[in-house]
């Protein structure tokens, strides 16, 4: 067997126990993904996990950071969709279509995990939402909005929009599109967009 084939195999070894790690997580949390159930669940050895992660938090880690690139392409991808001129709005609904995806129940079942200040998972996460902060403010300017601190509130429209997410998984009663659309006016009112030449539209 080639060196590429056998290349092949472990990716596909390693992409299939990050799936089925992912699944499970996603479910019912980080103890939910034993390396028992992600062997199970995947097909593949126990052992599998030691050696392509060294550890079950090697494999959790793994997911966090394959949940998060998930999201980021999908969010750039609706940004795009959305047209060079979307505004603030174009990134809450980004946001809030990432959020109904069955797939994303990961970041808020994790999310409760890595807040404890020993969790395993904790640098892995902050790491992370330091990159979607990142991928906020660069829209907020993109978009020309007139913020003098674009990371500031990259990180209050972050923290919003993680708020709803967060309290639907609790109270998956609450109306997520009615709370949306209520941060979505709030904040297209409040970031007005500058005209070409710099200045507010209808200056």
């Amino acid at each position: 067997m080639g060196a590429t084939r056998k290349q092949e195999i472990s990716a596909e070894t390693r992409r299939r126990l990050v799936a089925a790690a992912w699944e499970l997580a996603a479910e019912g949390g980080a103890a939910a993904a034993s390396v028992q159930a992600v062997a199970e669940r995947s097909g593949i050895s126990r052992g599998s996990v030691a050696w392509h992660f060294g550890s079950k938090d090697g494999l959790m880690k793994a997911v966090i950071e394959e949940a998060f690139r998930w999201g980021t392409d999908f969010m750039l991808e609706r940004l795009a969709a959305a047209g060079p001129g979307a505004g603030v709005e174009a990134l809450i609904e980004a946001n809030f279509a990432l959020m109904s995806r069955p797939e994303a129940h990961i970041f808020s079942t994790l999310l409760f995990e890595a807040v404890s200040r020993d969790s395993p998972l904790r640098a892995t996460y902050a790491e992370q939402y330091a990159k979607i902060r990142g991928l906020y403010a660069d829209h907020l300017r993109a978009t020309g909005a007139r913020v003098a601190d674009p990371e500031a509130v990259a990180s209050a429209l972050l923290g919003g929009t993680l708020g709803v997410n967060i309290q639907h998984r609790l109270d998956p009663a609450l109306d997520r599109q009615r709370a949306v659309t209520a941060m979505t006016d709030i904040y297209t009112d409040a970031l007005s967009v500058t005209g070409p030449d710099n200045t507010p539209p209808g200056t």
